[in-house]
């Protein structure tokens, strides 16, 4: 009869461990955990030269998101300078375009790019060098004549 008594008081015992590695298995009941994937932005090259004679210079972007879109931005571009971005056909990657133009001051700054997607944002920041255009061609020397 004592044994009878043992088993009987180790059945509450099993079915609250059956209970509990259920519940466990099935996440508790909560819900479950989603984990986001971190965006990120760079760039293969640390500075960008562009020269005041408005010709562009295109600097590939590389992105990675869960998402295929993404709003990107640049600042702290000098006055006079035009960015422009645009998206490969297939993901956010693409290219930016820099164009100086003559009114551009010339000199050494630090942009930002900024990207939004899958509700993240992520940044980066490169080096531009704005450079003056360089003389070239024929010049004419002008003396003058002693009287």
């Amino acid at each position: 009869m004592h044994s009878m008594f043992r088993s009987i008081g180790l059945v509450p015992g099993v079915a609250f461990l059956g209970f509990a590695l259920a519940a466990a298995g099935c996440g508790g009941g909560g819900g479950s955990i989603i984990t986001k994937v971190p965006i990120t932005v760079s760039l293969p090259v640390s500075t960008v030269v562009v020269q005041q004679d408005g010709t562009p210079v295109v600097v590939p972007i590389d992105i990675t998101s869960t998402s295929e879109t993404a709003l990107v931005a640049v600042s702290g571009l000098p006055s006079g300078l035009q960015e422009e971005y645009a998206a490969s056909d297939t993901n956010p990657s693409g290219s930016l375009k820099f164009t100086a133009s003559a009114a551009t001051p010339v000199g050494t700054y630090t942009p930002t790019v900024t990207v939004n997607s899958a509700s993240q944002t992520a940044s980066t920041n490169f080096t531009l060098v704005v450079t003056a255009v360089a003389m070239t061609g024929n010049m004419t020397h002008v003396t003058r004549s002693q009287a």
